[in-house]
């Protein structure tokens, strides 16, 4: 940036670089009409400090906000850097702040963004961007981030940012946001001087030695011969071999067990399956012998009557 008072702009100088539909709505508006009485840049911040509530760009359907109008108002006063630096550093309403950034956003120089929106990417204090019955509150940084990273602000198009300096802005945030590595952990320093490094491995030798005599020393039934060793590994062996014995013997009693209740169940299952096949073939015998008591007696009934009607008939 340059030393001189005088603030870079780009663009279309009539419209502020403005959506052409949020452009004609502020130009149709009757509040920003009003605005004409305004003449100096601090009645303006008096007007927003007292009536700008929200930074929405349309009110109701395409009615132009108030925060929109006034900040066209600031657009028409031809702001300098001193003016600028005074809204985006005012200390009485955030709104103030926020439309400082909207007007650095539209009318600054791409390559002079990063230097105007630095210092505030962490800026804390909590701004309302939306109103109505569920406003929305974003904190400075946030808002300063949306507008150097996103293409829209709450729905209307914002300038665009040449692909380069767009890319090495987004890396430059990255890289301030992101967080600092965990410390690494030092690694021992060792000394390099031979007679230090000898010292230390007879240290440890003798240190060492220590050790083997003072648990020595705790184990008095220990021997030190070879033939108490060979003892204890008789002994190892001999253990390990009545555990197997053990472990074999009960392996066979469960195999045993096992087969001696396996068997009398299966028979009792054919024997079950038999003595209900045998009860199902008694049945149907039977029934079989009812139906067949059943015809006989009606066919000797039948008869009885042929014969009784035949001998009353008269003869021919």
């Amino acid at each position: 940036m340059k030393q001189s008072n005088k603030l870079e702009t780009w663009g279309n100088e009539a419209t502020m670089n403005l959506n052409n539909i949020l452009y004609q709505n502020i130009q149709a508006s009757p509040y920003f009409k009003q605005l004409y009485e305004l003449k100096t840049y601090h009645e303006v911040i008096d007007e927003i400090y007292n009536h700008v509530e929200s930074l929405e760009p349309f009110l109701k359907g395409t009615t132009a906000s108030t925060a929109f109008c006034l900040l066209y108002k600031l657009w028409t006063l031809r702001l300098t850097v001193k003016q600028v630096t005074g809204l985006i550093e005012h200390t009485d309403s955030p709104h103030i702040r926020a439309l400082g950034f909207l007007y650095l956003r539209y009318v600054c120089k791409p390559a002079n963004l990063w230097e105007w929106f630095e210092g505030y990417l962490e800026d804390e204090e909590q701004v309302q961007i939306q109103g109505g019955p569920r406003p929305v509150s974003i904190t400075i940084g946030k808002m300063c981030r949306q507008l150097l990273t996103e293409q829209k602000w709450l729905g209307t198009i914002l300038p665009r940012i040449p692909v380069p300096i767009a890319r090495d802005i987004e890396q430059k945030i990255k890289e301030r946001l992101q967080p600092p590595p965990l410390p690494r952990r030092e690694s021992p320093s060792y000394d390099l001087d031979p007679r230090v490094s000898l010292e230390r491995s007879m240290r440890r030798n003798d240190e060492g030695r220590e050790y083997r005599t003072r648990t020595r020393s705790r184990s008095p039934d220990r021997g030190s011969s070879k033939t108490s060793r060979y003892h204890d590994h008789d002994y190892d062996r001999r253990r390990d071999r009545d555990r197997m014995r053990d472990y074999e013997r009960e392996q066979r009693r469960s195999e045993s067990r096992s087969r001696r209740y396996r068997t009398p169940s299966r028979e009792r299952r054919a024997e079950r399956d038999y003595d209900r096949r045998g009860s199902y073939d008694d049945k149907r015998l039977e029934n079989y012998d009812r139906k067949r008591r059943y015809e006989d007696d009606r066919k000797y009934e039948d008869d009885r009557i042929y014969d009784r009607r035949r001998s009353r008939s008269p003869r021919s």
